[in-house]
């Protein structure tokens, strides 16, 4: 069982991903920065082509369409899909620089997709939370 967001946990989420269905037109790149985490300041970045994740990398990357910013409470209710992104938006918990339209609108098929939910609802039960 790996802790949420730890270097472990980040190489099981890109195993998770890494056969997501295509999806035409579905891509951008995200850099997350989740702050006040258990492990301090986490920063991954998700290089998405044709609605496949084709790298996570941890730690900044330089070249990013969106960061999206979130505490880590909120990003763990995020990814647990808890947190609608409109809503998380809208209300302050998260916070986007650069091309927010990345995020809300190029990668809300992704982010929504059902095999995106099954894929981390499965990770997710053999995370550990702190």
């Amino acid at each position: 069982m790996s802790v949420f967001l730890s270097e472990e946990w980040l190489e099981e989420f890109r195993k998770s991903i890494s056969d997501l269905p295509k999806q035409k037109g579905v891509g951008g790149k995200v850099k997350f920065v989740i702050t006040s985490s258990p492990l301090g300041k986490v920063q991954f970045c998700l290089d998405v082509s044709e609605g496949q994740v084709t790298k996570l990398v941890a730690g900044p990357d330089k070249e990013n369409d969106v960061t999206a910013t979130f505490k880590y409470p909120d990003a763990k209710s995020w990814f647990k899909g808890e947190l609608d992104t409109d809503l998380a938006y809208m209300n302050g918990q998260c916070k986007f620089e650069d091309d927010y339209t990345c995020f809300m609108y190029r990668l809300r098929p992704l982010f929504s997709s059902e095999a995106w939910s099954h894929n981390l609802e499965i990770l997710l039960a053999s995370t550990q939370f702190e």
